[in-house]
């Protein structure tokens, strides 16, 4: 009777220690597998239209304009960019000086172009960054028009692409104009423009549009923009211009090209968004 007790007791303790190792198991195994939250996004959220207003530098100057947005889906929108912009040759330099006066030399036409583009905007990263640091690119192409003015008055006797502007050399020194001043000569061009764009929206609250972009810009005129100077005076051999009927004006027939029109101009692009969405 006490042997088979004992034996029983010996199963029993085996059994309870079983259990107890199960447990034990259960308790510190593997944890259940969490399911990742959905990242927020405009489009769900409710937030399908957006205004803008858009600030940018690049090497060609600065410009302003505005931007509309519309979402698309969860990740995507559709814009309509809308801006002011100068525009100029990478090469030129601009010189003060003693009285505080600005000149740049060898310009020929200022430049301001209106372009309009519509884009494809695409957040990227959605799930492996917060949601108050959206990371998106895009993309944008469109028309642009070009509104070019004198850089300086060209006297009738002195029409020839070049600008005397040292009366140490030349009997006429031919003024340089403002955009406004030149206005009555305007001559407008239409091309082409467009940017890829890396970008950030900042912000938990989406009904407030906070964006910073940097890009690429570029511009194509298939007639090509004269924004320097075309031509230049001809030299005799002692380095003077030739001058032949002494009237302190370079020769009209011995003129020759200088800088050719330029037909596509590509620039790195900063760009800040400050709007509303709704």
């Amino acid at each position: 009777m006490y042997d088979q007790m004992k034996k029983y007791s010996i199963l029993l303790l085996l059994l309870l220690l079983g259990l107890n190792s199960e447990n034990a198991l259960a308790q510190y195994g593997e944890p259940e597998l969490q399911s990742v939250e959905s990242p927020k996004n405009l489009f769900d959220e409710g937030y399908k239209t957006g205004f803008g207003f858009s600030f940018n530098l690049t090497d060609f100057g600065f410009g302003a304009g505005t931007q509309f947005r519309m979402g698309l889906g969860p990740y995507t929108e559709g814009l309509i960019n809308f801006k002011i912009a100068g525009l100029r040759d990478p090469s030129e330099q601009t010189y003060l000086d003693f009285l505080g006066g600005r000149t740049i030399p060898s310009k020929y036409k200022r430049v301001v172009t209106f372009p309009l583009t519509v884009g494809l905007k695409r957040r990227v990263f959605a799930r492996e960054i917060t949601d108050n640091f959206r990371v998106h690119t895009s993309m944008s192409f469109g028309p642009s028009l070009a509104l070019t003015t004198p850089y300086f008055r060209e006297y009738g006797f002195s029409e020839n692409g070049f600008r005397e502007n040292d009366s140490r050399q030349y009997s006429v020194v031919e003024p340089v104009l403002d955009i406004f001043q030149g206005l009555k000569d305007a001559e407008t061009k239409w091309g082409w423009t467009g940017d890829l764009v890396l970008g950030i929206d900042f912000g938990d609250n989406f009904a407030r549009l906070q964006t910073f972009q940097f890009g690429y810009n570029f511009y194509y005129f298939s007639d090509g923009l004269q924004i320097l100077e075309p031509f230049k005076p001809g030299r005799n051999e002692d380095g003077s211009y030739i001058d032949t009927d002494n009237n302190g004006i370079p020769d009209l027939d011995s003129m020759v090209p200088a800088n050719d029109k330029t037909k596509f101009m590509g620039s790195a692009q900063i760009t800040f968004i400050f709007g509303w969405m709704w």
